[in-house]
């Protein structure tokens, strides 16, 4: 067996993963020793042209999310201003792959130059463009990869990324990438595990790696099979496809009816699960679905999509979260504000741009008719935020019934991931509580999670998070009102003992966890300990 391989990253895309390596040659951005003649500029053009279509093709078979990212390869390629300078380099005599290859490079180095990282991440996209006309210009097919294996190498272009059948498993080892990148967004929206920014290390391809897009590490040879890495999470592959009806309700070994609802970002991911197979949808993360400013004012883009995703679940809750803006998810257009992670961010944001947030009130007041709609707010730290979020409902109800627009008022409840908030639940007017124990363990350990000088920090505060859960669950349990828990720790086998301890019995994790969670639990009483037998 290999020697043992331990590689620490940033962790892009959580979840574990688990297969042999594909490690994906870097394509070459040159040109191919054509001769330059007459008709470079035209076969210049039409290969802009086949890469604009082989997109269009890719866009019409994908969810609007991926749709959208693609529209924005298309709109680059159809701006005159970055074939220009290609066809200025063809008129000083140099061959169409060579004068396209030299002015993607510059544009490629200024979008890496950048001082804001979701500017920098747009690079890839921009490599993306420039390799898919070069390959439209000399005929050659796109790369791909094995099914269920680790992708290695230094970043993934997102048309890869999309036009990959991830149905199977498998997962992302980058030395590059980014946490902001396109490819980041959408191995979250999929579950698909991924870890960026990986320290350097000589990877073979067909040696056996572990993906650990939770914590940042990725381990090969003798790693990949140790204990602490290579838990009952990584079997979960591939990933399950939630259709085990058979098995709803769940309980306790001793005989506690729990729930189990999944996490998504996109309505995409349901195309996975059956709504018969879970107790509904614990967290649905709005931002993700925001690609750019006009998304933000897009009322009727918001409506279609909750509607979509409300309409799926039948008579199960659905859980949308409010847009949860700020720190490492800065709004579309805006630069990254590492300020705001104590400053204006979730609902705090929110307040502060009232604008932003009506258009989201009234495609959710006017989705909450075609299912059981609950809207949760985030980063709340003062009762005074959840009674002025409240008024904005009640205001924006009452100017659709104006205009005699069909709508229902939904409940809302409370992201615990305040520390403050959860110490003090009874104060604050709200119809349900969901613990987020990703945030939580941020402001209790002060350590970013997507830092990698302070990571480490993250997981050792682990024990103290869970006497933090302790504490405060039976204080949010005396308030009467529905409780449940949605942040990583939900669907991790190890904690779920502690969380059964605590009180807990409703939870909300990543679809790819959902079977191995819904093992483990049944094999505890509700006290947390084993069942005998």
């Amino acid at each position: 067996m290999p020697e043992a391989l331990r590689l620490k990253g940033q962790g892009a895309s959580p979840g574990m993963a688990r297969g042999p390596a594909y490690v994906m040659a870097p394509e070459d951005g040159r040109a191919r020793g054509v001769r330059a003649n007459g008709s470079d500029a035209a076969r210049l053009a039409e290969a802009v042209d086949r890469a604009v279509e082989a997109l269009r093709e890719l866009a019409g078979r994908s969810d609007l999310e991926s749709a959208a990212i693609l529209e924005f390869q298309i709109e680059m390629l159809r701006d005159p201003a970055l074939l220009e300078p290609s066809l200025e380099r063809i008129q000083r005599g140099a061959e169409a792959g060579a004068a396209w290859a030299a002015t993607m490079d510059a544009y490629v180095a200024s979008f890496e130059d950048a001082e804001d990282e979701h500017i920098r991440a747009r690079g890839a996209d921009m490599r993306d463009i420039r390799q898919q006309v070069l390959r439209a210009l000399h005929g050659e097919r796109p790369p791909d990869f094995p099914q269920g294996s680790i992708l290695v190498g230094r970043d993934i272009a997102p048309s890869l990324f999309l036009s990959h059948d991830w149905s199977r498993g498998g997962g992302i080892a980058l030395f590059g990438g980014s946490v902001a990148s396109h490819v980041a967004t959408l191995a979250r929206s999929r579950g698909v595990p991924m870890v960026v920014a990986m320290s350097g290390a000589e990877i073979e391809t067909g040696m056996e790696l572990v993906v650990d897009g939770d914590d940042g590490v990725v381990a090969g040879g003798r790693a990949a099979c140790a204990s602490e890495l290579v838990d009952d999470r990584a079997s979960s592959l591939p990933v399950p496809d939630g259709r085990q009806a058979d098995e709803i309700p769940l309980h306790t070994a001793d005989g506690i009816r729990l729930t189990l609802q999944a996490n998504i970002d996109h309505p995409s991911e349901l195309r996975h699960l059956s709504p018969s197979g879970i107790d509904g949808i614990g967290l649905f993360r709005t931002e993700y679905l925001m690609g750019a400013p006009a998304d933000l004012a897009d009322e009727e883009r918001q409506v279609e999509i909750y509607a979509e995703t409300l309409a799926w679940a039948g008579d199960r809750p659905v859980t949308i979260r409010l847009l949860d803006f700020g720190a490492d998810k800065p709004p579309p257009g805006e630069a990254t504000d590492p300020s705001s992670f104590l400053g204006l961010r979730g609902i705090r944001l929110l307040l502060a741009r009232p604008g932003m947030l009506r258009t989201q009130v009234r495609a959710l007041l006017r989705a909450a008719p075609v299912g059981r709609l609950r809207v949760l707010l985030p980063m709340v730290t003062a009762p005074s935020e959840v009674e002025q979020t409240r008024a904005v409902f009640a205001e924006e109800a009452a100017r659709l019934s104006a205009r005699g627009v069909t709508h229902a008022m939904p409940p809302l409840g409370l992201m615990v991931e305040v520390p403050a908030a959860a110490l003090m639940p009874e104060t604050f007017k709200a119809e349900f509580f969901s613990f987020g124990t990703n945030d939580l363990a941020q402001y209790l350990s002060a350590s970013a999670r997507d830092n990698a000088a302070v990571s480490p920090l993250y997981p050792a505060a682990r024990a103290a998070v869970l006497r933090f859960l302790e504490m405060t669950m039976p204080l949010v349990a005396a308030t009467g009102r529905p409780v449940g828990i949605c942040g990583d720790l939900a669907g991790d086998p190890a904690a779920l003992p502690a969380l059964l301890s605590c009180g807990f019995r409703d939870f909300s994790m990543a679809p790819r966890r959902m079977t191995l969670a819904r093992a483990a639990l049944s094999r505890l009483n509700a006290d947390g300990s084993e069942a005998r037998g």
